[in-house]
C-alpha cells in the first residue's frame, strides 16, 4: 500500500486479556498466539504509512503489568519487541509517560542481559529488540528524560557484561551503536558510565572478556569528542586524591590511574586531548615518584603513537626529554629505558635522542650506565631501527665495555654482542652494514687489554655466541666464513686481543688436563690431594667466581667419575671436530646432572671456556683452502693469520690437515705473494710440529727449486721448511753449496743470502763446510761494499723492499752472520769467526749501520735497516753466547731504544727485545733497556712496554720468594744511566732533572706497596760498591742512587705506602760493580752526593703540574710515521719463524 492510497491501519485487535481490568492475562498458549500474530504485523508495518490511532489500544494494553511482568519469560520478550516496535512506528514521538518509557526501558535491559544465551529459544527475539534499538535510534528517548542517569548506566553495565568474544559480530555492533548513542545523546554522561567504560581497559578485564575490551575501545574512539572532558575530570580527581593522601601513603591508585591512560592512548588516544598536559605538569612536580610514573607513561605514549603525538603536543615532548637530566638517577633510569624503546617502535622519533642516549650512556649514576645498556641490548635490529641509531650512541656504548663498575661493563658487552648478532648476516653484503656495525667485534677483544677476569670470562661466554653464532651453522664452510668475516674486520689490536683469549683457553685447557689426570689417579696420597687443590685454586683464578669454581672442581674431582672427566677432556681435545664437541659436553653433563647436579652451575664457566666451539679442527680444512691462491683474496689475509696462530696454539689441529697444507700445486702458483704465504704457513707448522714436515720427490724439488730462483722471501722460507724435513740433510748440503757457490766477488742476490741464513742456523753441519768462506765474503765485500750506499744525508725511512736487491741483500747479510753464530755448534766455531762476527754486529750498532764511524755524515735508509739487523743480530748472539756481548755492547744497544728513527727504536723494543725478554731467550741484564722509552713520543709504545713489564717481565723471579728479575734489573738502568751519553757533570741540576724521568718510568712499571721497601734497599745497596769498568764513573752512581731512593721516597709519600728496612741480603751483579773494601769504605766522603738545587727545585711549589724536562740531544729524534696500522716489519722474524723457539738457552743473571 503506498502512501497515495492512505494511512494503513492495524487490522489485527489481540485479546490479552481474561476480563476488562487487564490483571489477568488469557492463558499461556492463547498469549503466545495473540503476541505472535501482533509482533508479525507491527514488524510489517512502515513508520511513514501507518495509522497511528489504530495503535492506541495496543499501546495502552502492551503496559499491563500482566504482561511486562509476566512469569513467562517469552511473553515478556514477545511483549517487548511489540512495544519496540510501536516506538519505531510513532518516533520521533513516543505514546507514553517519562515514568512508562523508565519503565519500558528496564525490561528492554532485563531482556538485553540475556542475549549471552544463543541457545535460549527467545533468542531471536532479544536480537530483533536489540536491532531495533539499534536501528531506530530508540535510546535517545531515555537520554531526553530529566532522571535518566540510573537506567542509562543500567544499560552500561548489562550490555558490557553480555558480550562475548563468542558472539556474532553484528550483535556486537549493535551493542555498540545503541551504548554510543546513550552517549551521545544525553546532556551529560554518567560518571558511572564513565567508570564501566575506563574498567574495560584495565589489564584483568582486557585478559577476561577482549570483547568488552574491545567494545569500549571502539565506544571511545567513536565518542572521544563527548568522552574528552569526563576522562580528564576522571584522572584529574584521582591525582587530587594522590596528592591529599600522599603523606606517608602509596600512589597505588595513581599508577592505577596511568596505568589506564597508557590503555586509552594504545586503543582510543583521542579520548585523552586534556589528560596528557596533566601528564606534562607531572613532570615538573617535586614528588620523585609522581615525576618517574610520568616520565615512564608518556615514554611508552611516545613509543605507541610517535610522531603524531610528538606533534600534537610539542610542548609535552620537549619536557619529557628534559627529564633527562632530572636530579633523580630513578627519573633518569626511566627516562633511558623509554628513550631506547623508541629506536624500535617510533626510529624517526628515535633520531633526535641520539645524543640525549649518548649523553645518558655516560651518565655519572652507575644505574643510568646500567639501564642504558640494557635498554640498548633488548632491541630487535629492523632495518628501521638500525638507520635510527646514531655512531655516537654505538660508540659510547662500545666505551662502556670499559667501563669501572663491572655491571655496567657486562652489560654494554652483551649489548654490543647482541646488536652484532642480529645485524651479522647483512654485513657481507652491505658496505653501510659493515662501516656501522662492524667495529662491535674490535671494541670486544679489545678488552683483553684490561686484563679483568670478569670481562675476560664474558667476552667469552659471547664469542661462539652472539659473535660468531657457531650454533646456528650446520657446515664448517659457513662458521669460517664467519670466522673470517669478523676477524677480517678487526683491528690489530683487537686481532691480538682475540689471539690472546684463544691463548688464554689454550693455557687453562693445560691446567685442567694436568686437574683431571690427578682426578683419575689415586688421590689419596696427601700430596696428589694438594696437587689437586693447587691446580683447582690456579684454574679459578682465571674466572670471575673464584671460590665457587674452587669448590666445584674440588667436589668434581671426589666424584672421581671417568665418564664425566673422559667427556671434559674430550670438548677440550683438539682432534675434536665441533660435532664431537657439542656431543661429548652435552654427554658430560647430562652424567653429571644425574650424579651431582649442584654442580652444575659452579662448573659451568669451566665447560664454557675449555671447549673448543671457537677455533676448532673442523676449521682448519676451510681456512687452509682460504688462505691458499684459490681461495678469496679478501680473506687471503686473515685465514693465514689464523692458521699462523693456529699452528701456535693447537698446532694439532693443523697436523691433521697436513696433506692439504703441504700441497705442491700451491707453490706453483703463477702469484708470488700466493707461494710466499703459502710458504709462511708451512713454515708455522714445521716450528710448530717439528718433525712433522712431510716428505716427498716432488715436493723436495719444488722447495729446492724456490731456493735457488725464488724471491728472497720464497728462498728463506723453502730454506726452512727443507731443515725441518726428517732426512734432507743431503738436500740441505747441496742446497748450502749451491749458493755458496753463487757468492763471487760482485754476484750475489738478497735470495741467495736469505736462504743461507736459514741454513746457517738451523742446518749448522750442513752450513759448516762453506761458513767461514761466507762469513768472510759477508764482511769484506757484501757489508763493506755497502759503504758507500751509506753516503749522503739522513734520509727517511722506506719498506726494505725499496732498498733495491743489493740493500735487501745486505740486511739479509748481517741476519746471516747473527743466525749462524746462533745456531752453530760450540766446538764448530772458532775464536776468530766468532770475533768477526760479533765485531762485525757491534760496530754496526755503535756506528748507525755503518762498519765504520760516519763522524757528522747522515744516515741512509740502508744504514737504518742495517742498524737494526745488527741491534737484532747481536740480542740474538747475546742469547747463545753470553761472554761474547759485553756491558758495552749492552750500553750500545740501549741507544737504540732511542734511535732517531721510530721504526728502528719501536721495531727493536716491541718486536725485538720484549719479545726475547718475555720469552727468557736473553739474559736479565737486557731488562733496563726497556726503560729508557720513557721518552718515547708514542703513548702506545710506553703502555706497551709498562703493560710486558707488570704482566709478563715482572713475573720472573730466579727462585721462589727472591726478588723478581725486573726488581733487580733497577740497579742495572742506574749503572746504564750513570753511563748514558747524556750525563753533563757541568749542569747536574738539569742533568738530574732529564734523568729522573727514567726512574719515573720505572717506578710507575715496577714500583708498589709490597715492594717499595726492596727497591729503596736496592737503590742504597749500591753506595757499597764501585763501577768495576770506570772508577770515575762511581760518583755518578752514588748521585743515581740517591736519585733513586728520593724518588722512591717520593713517590711512598704520595701514595701512602709505608716504607720500611728490607729484612733480606742483596748482592749486586759482579759483571757491573765491585765491592767497596774496607779501607775504602772508611776513606768515602759522608756528604751527599745529589745536589741540594735539584731537591730545592723539586719540592718547590709550582704553579699547577711540575713541567716535564726537554728531551735529552740522543732521544731528540726525527719520527717517521709507521706504516700501515699494526705492521709488522717486513720479514721481521716474528713474521717467519717465532723468535720463541729457536733459541731457548739464553741465560740470567
Amino acid at each position: 500500500m503506498s502512501i497515495e492510497d492512505g494511512p494503513r491501519a492495524l487490522s489485527f485487535q489481540p485479546k490479552l486479556f481474561a476480563n476488562a481490568s487487564q490483571k489477568k492475562a488469557v492463558s499461556i498458549s492463547e498469549l503466545f498466539k495473540q503476541l505472535k500474530k501482533l509482533s508479525k504485523e507491527l514488524n510489517g508495518l512502515e513508520q511513514e504509512t501507518v495509522d497511528t490511532q489504530s495503535l492506541d489500544a495496543v499501546t495502552r494494553q502492551l503496559l499491563a503489568p500482566s504482561l511486562l511482568r509476566h512469569k513467562e519469560a517469552g511473553v515478556v520478550a514477545y511483549v517487548s519487541c511489540c512495544i519496540a516496535d510501536i516506538l519505531r512506528l510513532y518516533a520521533p514521538e513516543a505514546p507514553y509517560s517519562d515514568d512508562e518509557i523508565k519503565e519500558i526501558f528496564n525490561v528492554f535491559i532485563d531482556q538485553l542481559q540475556l542475549l549471552g544465551d544463543a541457545d535460549n529459544q527467545f533468542f531471536a527475539l532479544r536480537e530483533y529488540l536489540l536491532s531495533s534499538l539499534a536501528t531506530v535510534r530508540t535510546p535517545a528517548l531515555v537520554a531526553m528524560q530529566p532522571d535518566a542517569e540510573e537506567t542509562i548506566s543500567r544499560f552500561f553495565t548489562e550490555l558490557f557484561g553480555v558480550v562475548s568474544p563468542g558472539q556474532p559480530h553484528n550483535i556486537q555492533m549493535q551493542i555498540l551503536d545503541v551504548l554510543q548513542q546513550l552517549v551521545e545523546e544525553p546532556k551529560t554522561v554518567p560518571q558511572d558510565v564513565v567508570d564501566v567504560i575506563l574498567v574495560q581497559f584495565t589489564k584483568r578485564r582486557q585478559q577476561d572478556n577482549p570483547a568488552a575490551y574491545q567494545l569500549a575501545s571502539d565506544l571511545a574512539t567513536n565518542t572521544a569528542d563527548v568522552l574528552q572532558k569526563y576522562i580528564y575530570q576522571y584522572f584529574n580527581d584521582v591525582i587530587v586524591s594522590a596528592a591529599q593522601q600522599r603523606a606517608g601513603g602509596t600512589l597505588d591508585d595513581l599508577r592505577a590511574a596511568h596505568r589506564l591512560i597508557l590503555e586509552l592512548n594504545r586503543a582510543a588516544p583521542g579520548t585523552l586531548l586534556n589528560v596528557v598536559p596533566q601528564l606534562e605538569e607531572e613532570l615538573s612536580v617535586e614528588d620523585v615518584e609522581i615525576r618517574e610514573l610520568a616520565t615512564s607513561v608518556l615514554g611508552e605514549m611516545f613509543g605507541e603513537k610517535g610522531f603524531t603525538l610528538a606533534k600534537r603536543y610539542e610542548a609535552t615532548w620537549k619536557a619529557w626529554k628534559g627529564r633527562r637530566a632530572d636530579a633523580s638517577a630513578q627519573v633518569r633510569v626511566q627516562w633511558i629505558e623509554r628513550a631506547a624503546a623508541l629506536y624500535q617502535h617510533q626510529p624517526q622519533l628515535a633520531r633526535e635522542l641520539n645524543a640525549h642516549v649518548t649523553e645518558k650512556l655516560n651518565d655519572v649514576d652507575e644505574r643510568v650506565r646500567v639501564a642504558a645498556c640494557q635498554a640498548l641490548g633488548q632491541l630487535e635490529m629492523g632495518a628501521a631501527t638500525q638507520g635510527a641509531l646514531g655512531d655516537d650512541v654505538i660508540a659510547a656504548l662500545g666505551e662502556r665495555c670499559k667501563d669501572r663498575r663491572p655491571g655496567v661493563r657486562a652489560e654494554a658487552i652483551v649489548a654490543l654482542a647482541t646488536m652484532y648478532s642480529q645485524v651479522a648476516d647483512e654485513l657481507e653484503q652491505s658496505v653501510a652494514a659493515r662501516r656501522k656495525w662492524g667495529g662491535i667485534p674490535s671494541t670486544i677483544f679489545e678488552l683483553r687489554y684490561v686484563n679483568d677476569v670478569d670481562i675476560d670470562s664474558k667476552v667469552e661466554s659471547i664469542m661462539t655466541g652472539a659473535i660468531l653464532n657457531f650454533a646456528k651453522m650446520r657446515d664448517d664452510r659457513t662458521r669460517c666464513r664467519r670466522l673470517l668475516l669478523v676477524f677480517d674486520s678487526l683491528t690489530a689490536k683487537a686481532q691480538n686481543g682475540f689471539f690472546s683469549y684463544m691463548q688464554r683457553q689454550r693455557d687453562i685447557i693445560r691446567l685442567t688436563d694436568s686437574f683431571l689426570e690427578l682426578c683419575e689417579r689415586d688421590a689419596s696420597e696427601v700430596a696428589a690431594e694438594q696437587q689437586q687443590r693447587a691446580l683447582a685454586a690456579k684454574i679459578s683464578q682465571c674466572f670471575p667466581d673464584r671460590a665457587k669454581l674452587e669448590s666445584g672442581l674440588l667436589q668434581l674431582a671426589g666424584l672421581r667419575d671417568s665418564e664425566v672427566c673422559q667427556g671434559l677432556r674430550q670438548t677440550m681435545d683438539a682432534h675434536s671436530d665441533m660435532r664431537l664437541v657439542r656431543r661429548c659436553q652435552k654427554s658430560a653433563l647430562k652424567r653429571l646432572s644425574s650424579l651431582a647436579p649442584n654442580l652444575l652451575d659452579p662448573t659451568a664457566p669451566l665447560w664454557k671456556c675449555v671447549g673448543l666451539t671457537t677455533i676448532n679442527r673442523g676449521l682448519v680444512p676451510p681456512l687452509i683452502e682460504n688462505a691458499s691462491a684459490r681461495g678469496q683474496a679478501q680473506f687471503r689475509t686473515a685465514a693465514d693469520a689464523l692458521l699462523a696462530y693456529v699452528a701456535k696454539v693447537f698446532p694439532e689441529m693443523l697436523e691433521l690437515s697436513k696433506d692439504e697444507l703441504f700441497a705442491v700445486d700451491e707453490l706453483q702458483a703463477s702469484e708470488p705473494g700466493a707461494v710466499e704465504e703459502r710458504l709462511a704457513l708451512m713454515v708455522r707448522f714445521a716450528k710448530s710440529v717439528p718433525g712433522a714436515v712431510p716428505r716427498s720427490t716432488e715436493l723436495e724439488n719444488r722447495l729446492a727449486a724456490l731456493v735457488r730462483t725464488g724471491t728472497a722471501v720464497q728462498a728463506k722460507r723453502a730454506a726452512f721448511v727443507v731443515t725441518q724435513m726428517a732426512g734432507a740433510e743431503a738436500l740441505c748440503g747441496a742446497l748450502c753449496g749451491d749458493l755458496a757457490g753463487s757468492l763471487n766477488g760482485d754476484q750475489f742476490t738478497a735470495a741467495a743470502l736469505a736462504a743461507l741464513s736459514r741454513f746457517a742456523q738451523h742446518a749448522p753441519a750442513a752450513y759448516a763446510t762453506y761458513a767461514d768462506r761466507v762469513g768472510q765474503f759477508v764482511v769484506q765485500t757484501v757489508l763493506r761494499g755497502a759503504e758507500t750506499d751509506n753516503a749522503g744525508g739522513d734520509a727517511d725511512w722506506v719498506e726494505r723492499a725499496a732498498l733495491g736487491d743489493a740493500g735487501v741483500a745486505c740486511v739479509y747479510a748481517v741476519k746471516l752472520l747473527a743466525r749462524w753464530l746462533a745456531g752453530a755448534e760450540r766446538a764448530g766455531v772458532t775464536r776468530e769467526a766468532a770475533q768477526l762476527v760479533v765485531g762485525a754486529l757491534r760496530q754496526l750498532v755503535r756506528n748507525g749501520g755503518a762498519l765504520q764511524a760516519r763522524g757528522g755524515a747522515g744516515r741512509s735508509a740502508l744504514a737504518q735497516h742495517l742498524e737494526l739487523a745488527a741491534a737484532a743480530g747481536l740480542l740474538r748472539v747475546a742469547g747463545r753466547w753470553e761472554r761474547l756481548v759485553g756491558v758495552a755492547d749492552v750500553q750500545s744497544l740501549a741507544l737504540v731504544v732511542q734511535d732517531a728513527s721510530f721504526e728502528v727504536r719501536s721495531t727493536f723494543l716491541l718486536d725485538k727485545l720484549v719479545p726475547a725478554l718475555a720469552a727468557r731467550r736473553v739474559a736479565a741484564r737486557f731488562v733496563p733497556l726497556v726503560f729508557l722509552a720513557a721518552y718515547e713520543a708514542e703513548a702506545g709504545v710506553r703502555e706497551h712496554v709498562r703493560h710486558a713489564v707488570s704482566q709478563r717481565l715482572a713475573q720472573f723471579r730466579p727462585t721462589a720468594g727472591s726478588p723478581s728479575l725486573v726488581e733487580s734489573s733497577l740497579v742495572r738502568l742506574l749503572h746504564m744511566l750513570a753511563h748514558h751519553p747524556d750525563w753533563d757533570d757541568a749542569e747536574e741540576v738539569r742533568t738530574l732533572e732529564l734523568f729522573a724521568t727514567y726512574i719515573e718510568f720505572f717506578i710507575t712499571c715496577v714500583c708498589s706497596a709490597q715492594n717499595v721497601s726492596l727497591l729503596f734497599c736496592y737503590a742504597g745497596a749500591m753506595k757499597r760498591y764501585k763501577d768495576r769498568a770506570s772508577e770515575q764513573r762511581t760518583a755518578r752512581l752514588y748521585v743515581a742512587s740517591e736519585l733513586a731512593q728520593y724518588l722512591l721516597r717520593e713517590k711512598s709519600l704520595s701514595a701512602n705506602w709505608p716504607l720500611n728496612v728490607y729484612p733480606g741480603q742483596l748482592t749486586l751483579p759482579d759483571d757491573l760493580f765491585q765491592a767497596l773494601s774496607d779501607d775504602e769504605r772508611a776513606e768515602q766522603p759522608r756528604k751527599p752526593y745529589l745536589d741540594p738545587a735539584f731537591v730545592a727545585a723539586r719540592a718547590r711549589p709550582a704553579a699547577g703540574k711540575r713541567s716535564r724536562p726537554a728531551k735529552p740531544a740522543s732521544v731528540k729524534r726525527k719520527r717517521g710515521e709507521r706504516p700501515g696500522k699494526g705492521k709488522e716489519p717486513e720479514d721481521s722474524d716474528a713474521m717467519d719463524e717465532d723468535e720463541s723457539s729457536e733459541s731457548s738457552d739464553g741465560g740470567s743473571d
